[in-house]
């Protein structure tokens, strides 16, 4: 789940496209199309008739971060490479006289100005107008279109984000089509020897040719949807990061500028072609705000009145977040755990009945505190001379508790405490509404610890059990005999009290099953896939049918036995994590991972439409399973780049784990996720140790306003080198005696907690949760930013530490609001969990000809 951008690389070379000859073309005014497709006396009267139509404007603009407002509309050439450059172009509508026929078929023809070729092609309708510019090298020129401007420093792009692809891709009302290019190779002369480059042919959809006639587009959006290409000589692949493709532009000479040929037929004429692809509009929705007894007209998220007449008296303790607690009072909800540090470790703490103590020692690692070893652990012995005075003490208020004040007395070695706290009469819901996932690749053998400490956190472990190769780890799947028996008797003994809750017997959440489990299927489990595959970058033609069968019956199987056991409470998920270009990271070896594609944070069309293909059969193998009704099935993609997904993925996936770019792009995920009942989380890594510990339930609390359902560190698990060095990725500590948790653990949880009193308030409440987030991102600063320290980041999210005090009384406020509500015991107020998907309901899209 490494976030990776691409790198900008110069033009490359191409071996298998050569340069050829092309006859010389009129590329002025109007005429009929090539001589096969004349008719008598030139006229456009039949569905056979081509009509030549001569480019008017056109410019290349760049999506690479440095080059997003450079404009191109004057260079002599147009530029496709993957998801970094692509152009606009657009002929006179007015000029073209319909008759009132409609288009039947259309092409765009391109000249090629490099050794590159083109394959799979994308044109889009714009909807948006646009300035074509004469500017050239990425210029910034005022009132010129680029990627984030529609006119340069004067109009944005409209839509639901500030660039380019608010307004093509089905985005903002556009239409979207995808064809194979057809290479026309130019004729060579006597000697062999050719003057130019080859000509290329995109077939576009009639209807998006369509709404440029009748005034509903802007023009056209060229991107190139292969991106990166590799070749494969034995064992050694030779894999090329987003090959320069250039065009002739309408600035060049006009012998090879771009043109469309467009055929016309009658209205009623049966030939007439519908859209490939119908996308939705990416318009907002104006929510109304619906107000409750407590919100006054100017604020929704409710105050806590103690806040402005309590007498503030400092001390010396602080809370989870290193802030200071004022006259020793704190507050929690049944169900709830609250923590604290102070400067000496105590002796003994005296607690009533109902609330729970645990002191914890706070080792120092590299000059920094973040695991905690509980009092008693066998590894405190071990790190005596690694502890300084400071403890941490963790309050958990059990749901017996009586609400209340209740007196908490804390002696140390010279002094006591004495502090108070307020249990509130409301009761947190055992199973969760927002779900922090802790992501991790392996585990230790005492892996059940693991998820024990994690449950008891009210976060949710999950491991993905297999690696690069898409070899399942020993004991993580069902055996599958040469006959094709299954035998599910040791995984069953290994993962089925996690899926009962009987692996949490004890814990404060007894017996709540996990919320979410990977399944080991992947691209070369249970099938081999290089057995099967036959090559190429686009699936439907990659693998025979049998690969296919194989795949769909091993979903089909885990679904049959989930739903045969009654597993009813956790997801099980399918997802694929490798990427082709990990066999680049590894010596270059196409053996070192079984990916042909970039599954894991898809960056170009043809890895988006290969995920399709797997979540498509994925649901129809589940679907011919029996009695699921009541399980739980998703197809779980993530997402670094939601602006280049389209619909491809929609009604296929049903959880979507989008990288800090949920920011940018909020509206367009959202929209997605409401209309297609999605479950979203945002991944990044946990914040750094010596930073502030508020930063993991500030960013689940961004995130819940962000509309999102969860949040996904990476990755969680911590190695012996964590008790050496600093690791940021080592949320939970290994030891010889089981794992510890970090300060960062425990703010996961605070957010979690923290989400579970907004979930409960706006359900009671009745007020909007669009509002609130929009309240807590704008009028409470709450929105973070995403801190990269390369392009292969995963990236973790910083915040304005001003706001941190804000966390506190957000919490108070609610919190007093819902104790005033005394809402009954509700076990779940919120389901994130998504439905399943039904192929039948799947959208086809197919490619143009």
């Amino acid at each position: 789940m490494t976030h990776l951008l691409p790198t900008k690389f110069l033009p490359s070379r191409s071996s298998f496209i050569a340069a050829a000859l092309m006859c010389l073309i009129c590329a002025s005014g109007f005429s009929t199309g090539d001589a096969d497709d004349k008719v008598p006396g030139g006229t456009a009267e039949s569905a056979g008739d081509a009509i030549r139509v001569p480019v008017t404007r056109d410019v290349w603009v760049s999506a690479y971060p440095t080059e997003v407002e450079g404009n191109n509309g004057g260079s002599p050439r147009l530029k496709l490479k993957g998801i970094q450059e692509f152009f606009l172009i657009d002929f006179d509508p007015d000029a073209i006289k319909t008759g009132g026929k409609r288009v039947v078929k259309a092409r765009l023809h391109l000249h090629a100005e490099s050794p590159e070729g083109i394959g799979r092609v994308t044109v889009s309708s714009v909807a948006d107008a646009w300035v074509e510019g004469s500017a050239t090298s990425y210029e910034a020129a005022k009132g010129a279109s680029s990627f984030s401007w529609a006119e340069n420093e004067i109009r944005r792009w409209r839509g639901d984000s500030a660039d380019l692809t608010s307004v093509v891709l089905g985005n903002g009302g556009s239409q979207w089509g995808f064809a194979d290019a057809i290479r026309k190779e130019s004729p060579v002369d006597a000697t062999g020897q050719s003057a130019s480059r080859d000509w290329f042919e995109i077939p576009i959809d009639p209807a998006i040719v369509q709404a440029r006639i009748d005034g509903r587009s802007h023009g056209f959006f060229v991107m190139d949807d292969v991106g990166s290409e590799y070749s494969r000589s034995g064992n050694t692949i030779d894999y090329r990061l987003f090959p320069n493709r250039y065009f002739s532009s309408r600035e060049s000479n006009k012998t090879f500028a771009p043109y469309f040929t467009i055929w016309l037929a009658s209205a009623d004429n049966n030939n007439h072609a519908e859209s490939n692809t119908v996308s939705n509009s990416a318009e907002s929705v104006k929510v109304s705000r619906r107000g409750s007894d407590s919100v006054s007209p100017t604020r929704l998220l409710p105050t806590a009145t103690s806040l402005q007449t309590e007498v503030v008296r400092e001390n010396d303790i602080l809370d989870l977040y290193d802030q200071p607690i004022h006259n020793n009072r704190l507050f929690a909800a049944k169900g709830e755990a609250v923590c604290i540090q102070i400067p000496k470790a105590p002796m003994e703490v005296e607690s009533p009945a109902g609330i729970v103590a645990t002191i914890f020692s706070m080792p120092i690692v590299a000059g920094e505190r973040d695991p905690l070893v509980p009092r008693g652990h066998g590894s405190e012995a071990m790190l005596v001379n690694e502890l300084d005075s400071r403890a941490f003490i963790e309050f958990y208020v059990e749901p017996r508790a009586l609400a209340g004040e209740h007196r908490v007395t804390i002696k140390t070695q010279d002094q006591t405490i004495d502090l108070t706290i307020e249990v509130w009469n409301f009761t947190l819901p055992e199973q969760l509404s927002f779900l922090p996932q802790m992501n991790c690749y392996s585990l230790p053998e005492d892996e059940l610890a693991y998820y024990r400490m994690a449950h008891e956190h009210r976060t949710v472990l999950n491991q993905l059990r297999y690696g690069w190769s898409g070899k399942v780890q020993q004991g993580a799947a069902p055996t599958v005999t040469s006959q094709g028996v299954w035998d599910w008797s040791a995984f069953d003994k290994r993962f089925a009290p996690l899926f009962d809750g009987s692996a949490f017997a004890g814990l404060r959440r007894d017996g709540v099953p996990i919320e979410a489990y990977y399944l080991p299927l992947n691209e070369n489990w249970p099938m081999a896939h290089e057995q099967a595959f036959l090559g190429g970058y686009w699936i439907e033609s990659a693998y025979p049918e049998s690969y296919w069968q194989e795949f769909r019956n091993a979903a089909r199987q885990f679904a049959g036995h989930i739903a045969e056991h009654h597993w009813h409470d956790t997801t099980f998920e399918f997802y694929l994590n490798n990427k082709v270009y990990f066999k680049r990271d590894r010596q270059n070896r196409w053996d070192a991972c079984s990916a042909p594609w970039i599954f894991d944070e898809p960056v170009n069309t043809q890895d988006f439409w290969a995920l399709r293909r797997f979540g498509v059969e994925f649901w129809k193998g589940v679907d011919e399973a029996m009695n699921i009704d009541q399980t739980h099935f998703a197809f779980r993609a993530d997402i670094s780049q939601p602006q280049w997904q389209r619909n491809l993925l929609d009604n296929v996936t049903n959880v979507e784990i989008v990288s800090g770019s949920l920011r940018n792009y909020q509206r367009r995920v959202m929209d997605r996720a409401a209309e297609f009942d999605n479950l979203v989380y945002m991944y990044g890594t946990a914040n750094e140790i010596g930073t502030s510990n508020a930063i993991p339930a500030m960013w689940s609390l961004e995130t819940w306003a962000l509309g999102a359902d969860g949040v996904v560190p990476w990755q969680t698990i911590g190695t012996k080198e964590s008790w050496k060095n600093t690791d940021t990725l080592a949320l939970f500590y290994p030891t010889d005696f089981g794992p510890v948790p970090s300060i960062r653990l425990k703010s996961f949880r605070a957010g979690q907690q923290l989400v579970e009193y907004l979930t409960m308030y706006i359900e009671i409440s009745g007020v909007d949760r669009s509002d609130i987030g929009h309240e807590l991102l704008v009028d409470d600063g709450l929105l973070g930013k995403m801190a990269m320290k390369n392009e292969a980041d995963a990236g973790s999210s910083e915040f304005d530490n001003a706001k941190i005090s804000r966390l506190e009384q957000i919490r108070r406020g609610l919190g007093e609001w819902l104790h005033q509500k005394s809402p009954a015991y509700v076990a779940r107020w919120h389901d994130p969990r998504p439905p399943r998907r039904h192929p039948e309901e799947i959208e086809v899209i197919q490619t143009v000809h």
